[in-house]
């Protein structure tokens, strides 16, 4: 079992049932692997700190590096993409820029997600959410390569 699939599986175990392993990161250059954790409703400090510890045991029960390393958990943060499916639902009501798989970036709310797709108010280039006709878009999971939380500080 590869590195990052074993600590997906120890999260499993460890997390409680809202809070889930995002993505994992390592950089032999620095000797630094980065763990990204999310959750269904607010992340907190402590379940970082609580899995960081219980991360660090589990690393030394298999000799994880022979070299130093250094090891963050950490929420992904506002500058990484949504990586899961089960990070959207926290995020409707927020603005969201979405590159499709064709390169096509779409900007707008997001207004409700299901279990095959995700439905975006589209933001109006010169009206922004104001337009008398507003465009709403269905966006199957499968055809978006990236998805960002925008940050509004309005």
């Amino acid at each position: 079992m590869q590195l990052a699939e074993q600590i997906k599986a120890w999260g499993a175990e460890f997390l409680p049932s809202d809070v889930f392993v995002v993505e994992t990161e390592y950089k032999v250059n620095s000797g630094k692997l980065s763990v990204f954790l999310d959750s269904d409703g607010a992340l907190t400090i402590e379940q970082c700190r609580l899995f960081n510890r219980f991360l660090s045991e589990k690393l030394d029960e298999i000799d994880f590096s022979e070299n130093a390393y250094t090891l963050e958990v950490s929420s992904p943060g506002v500058d990484r993409p949504l990586r899961l499916n089960r990070q959207y639902p926290k995020h409707i009501g927020r603005e969201l820029q979405v590159k499709l798989k064709g390169q096509n970036v779409l900007v707008g709310k997001l207004l409700s997600v299901n279990a095959e797709s995700i439905q975006l108010l589209l933001k109006d280039p010169k009206k922004a959410y104001q337009s008398k006709t507003p465009t709403e878009k269905e966006i199957p999971y499968s055809e978006i390569e990236e998805t960002l939380v925008l940050v509004s500080f309005n």
